[in-house]
């Protein structure tokens, strides 16, 4: 009896590692799919996109997210460029409510300034792909993966960039990061600032890189890859991962040898 009663405890323990092996994947998949909609209107515009839309009085109004995201997968762009992010109607839509639409907007062109591609069917959650799979107990309507924003980094702020303008190397730049420490919905332009963040892993302090997960916060290359950063990384390797032209001298393979980067 006691055998079985030790198998079935041992099976049961081995599930639950599959299943949170299964949902860190779902994870490192989503944040893959973020940087391919990046790619794609890279790809599309000839250079990759600003970090936030700013109104005719220089407040932010727009996130790249909302760019990048009918690059991402077949759904309707419901979101509308008329307003600010936190308006009432793309409010809703960033919350994961019904929106209507019985009569699009049009731009001073005469365009639908949303774009359907058959009858609306209901709300449409735009957040999954930029959080993880892993719960942590917050609303399923904020996002987990940020871009490092400043103009040290892939996403300066007076002007948009190409992959062949950082110097540092595609493979060498962290472009987004996971992080706890901050909250925000798909649509609101919040991301991590460079000259304002904590460079230590999971500091409570500030605003930074973090993750629950032992094997470390999730960060994206600008060459598409996708690792775990070791928690324990040393601040000014950090501080290099995130710098576009900084000049520094990293091999991210000896990284991963190292055991910085998983």
């Amino acid at each position: 009896m006691l055998a079985v009663c030790g198998l079935a405890i041992g099976f049961a323990s081995l599930v639950g590692r599959s299943a949170r092996a299964a949902r860190v994947m779902s994870s490192r998949n989503n944040l893959r799919q973020v940087m391919l909609g990046i790619d794609n209107y890279a790809a599309q515009y000839n250079q990759l996109p600003p970090h936030t839309l700013f109104d005719l009085n220089g407040k932010p109004a727009h996130s790249w997210r909302t760019l990048v995201t009918p690059y991402l997968a077949a759904v309707d762009q419901l979101y509308r460029w008329d307003e600010s992010w936190d308006g009432p109607y793309n409010m809703r839509l960033a919350r994961g409510l019904d929106v209507h639409i019985d009569a699009p907007p049009l731009n001073e062109f005469g365009e639908p300034l949303i774009k359907t591609m058959g009858p609306y069917d209901g709300p449409i959650d735009y957040a999954w792909p930029f959080r993880t799979a892993e719960s942590d107990g917050k609303s399923d309507f904020h996002v987990r993966y940020f871009a490092i924003v400043g103009n040290e980094t892939a996403w300066p702020d007076d002007h948009n960039i190409t992959y062949d303008d950082i110097g540092d190397g595609v493979t060498n730049t962290i472009m987004l990061a996971e992080s706890h420490l901050l909250d925000a919905f798909w649509s609101q332009p919040i991301d991590l600032r460079f000259d304002q963040m904590t460079f230590t892993i999971n500091d409570p302090k500030g605003r930074g890189i973090s993750s629950p997960r032992k094997l470390g916060p999730l960060v994206a290359f600008a060459d598409g890859t996708v690792l775990h950063l070791n928690p324990e990384a040393p601040q000014d390797l950090v501080r290099a991962l995130l710098t576009a032209n900084g000049g520094e001298t990293i091999e991210r393979s000896q990284l991963v040898r190292d055991g910085w980067l998983r």
